[in-house]
């Protein structure tokens, strides 16, 4: 089976560690490991695995997913070892990453972060063929602050080989936060409302079915009411920064929370956790706000099944997630629910 190895033993395999290099920021305290030369992986864990099939779980597992143990089977080492030869290769490339299924959370805290500790003058960055153009273009732009070329290749939902490249640790959330508000400091300060609700009506959950009533309500208090998906993302951050309250349906675009100012309100609405699992995303951007010093609310809807799933859903959710799960359904509010709110948020202080 693939074999696991610990920081603590590479200082005692030097085959192994002249394979990993580490790159720093010392104006931000942070610090990046690369693994580096020959491994295969594929773009749902990106979890590189080295020739000699080892892998080293503490640098290269994501706190939001699920145990790497399978990596760590017989059937699975067979698997991997009967299709080698038909493997596609990249060579000299990077893999960065980004979320399969497309998540603005994931793209944004897990996999943008590891394009900061990048120090090549050229570089070929995989990526998920699923990253909209907006967030590429923003990788882009993000590269190009520090005079590097980026040239992207796509990976689909297979096993590939890389030779000759590289791949960086995933960060804590602390250091991909610490990382994201640095950006704060080029972001044009044009979109200046101090009060937001960040609507979803073109999403695929937890859309409030009847948000008209509450947004109705919301403009006749000073709400200026956006969707991020119809802004470039440092549009999206510019509205995060300067707003002093923020209302929003649990979704991905509060994923931009992070770059508002300490003391920030933060209020959530959302559905009521049932599962386990439900549990671990329902504490989601409360984390977040702990980790940036946001003053965080909630408040508990209703939901309502949602009858067909797309197929990004289906292909990246396990059924029964689709099925109990009220993350994966829509919300309706009572009227009452929409006062409450209302109240709520215009308090002059939260006790």
């Amino acid at each position: 089976m693939i074999e696991n190895i610990n920081l603590s033993d590479l200082e005692n395999n030097q085959d192994l560690k002249k394979h990993f290099f580490t790159s720093n920021l010392n104006n931000l305290n942070e610090r990046c490991t690369y693994f580096s030369g020959n491994f295969f992986l594929d773009p749902l864990n990106y979890y590189p695995i080295t020739e000699e099939f080892k892998s080293f779980n503490q640098l290269f597992t994501r706190i939001d997913k699920n145990s790497v143990a399978h990596y760590h089977s017989d059937a699975f080492l067979n698997n991997l070892k009967n299709k080698l030869d038909s493997l596609k290769v990249f060579n000299d490339s990077c893999v960065i990453g980004s979320s399969p299924g497309n998540n603005y959370f994931s793209n944004l805290i897990h996999f943008l972060p590891r394009v900061f500790f990048e120090n090549e003058k050229e570089v070929k960055v995989l990526v998920h063929r699923n990253l909209p153009t907006k967030f590429r273009s923003f990788m882009k732009y993000l590269y190009g602050l520090k005079n590097i070329k980026l040239t992207f290749a796509y990976l689909d939902d297979e096993f590939y080989k890389f030779k000759k490249s590289k791949i960086p640790q995933f960060l804590s959330t602390h250091s991909s936060i610490n990382l994201l508000k640095s950006i704060r400091n080029i972001v044009p300060n044009n979109k200046v409302y101090e009060k937001i609700y960040v609507r979803r009506e073109d999403a695929n959950y937890r859309v409030i079915l009847n948000e008209s009533d509450l947004i109705d309500k919301l403009k006749k208090n000073g709400f200026y009411v956006i969707n991020t998906s119809q802004y470039e993302i440092l549009d999206q951050i510019s509205f995060f920064i300067n707003a002093k309250i923020v209302l929003s349906p649990y979704g991905s675009g509060l994923a931009n929370i992070v770059f508002c100012n300490p003391a920030t309100k933060i209020y959530e609405i959302g559905p009521h956790p049932i599962h386990v699992y439900d549990q671990i995303l329902a504490k989601r951007y409360e984390n977040l706000c702990k980790i940036c010093n946001l003053d965080y609310h909630k408040f508990i809807c209703d939901s309502v099944d949602v009858k067909n799933h797309n197929q990004i859903s289906k292909k990246y959710i396990h059924e029964s997630m689709l099925k109990d799960s009220n993350f994966f359904k829509n919300m309706i509010l009572k009227l009452s629910d929409v006062d409450a709110i209302l109240k709520k948020i215009q308090q002059p202080t939260d006790e």
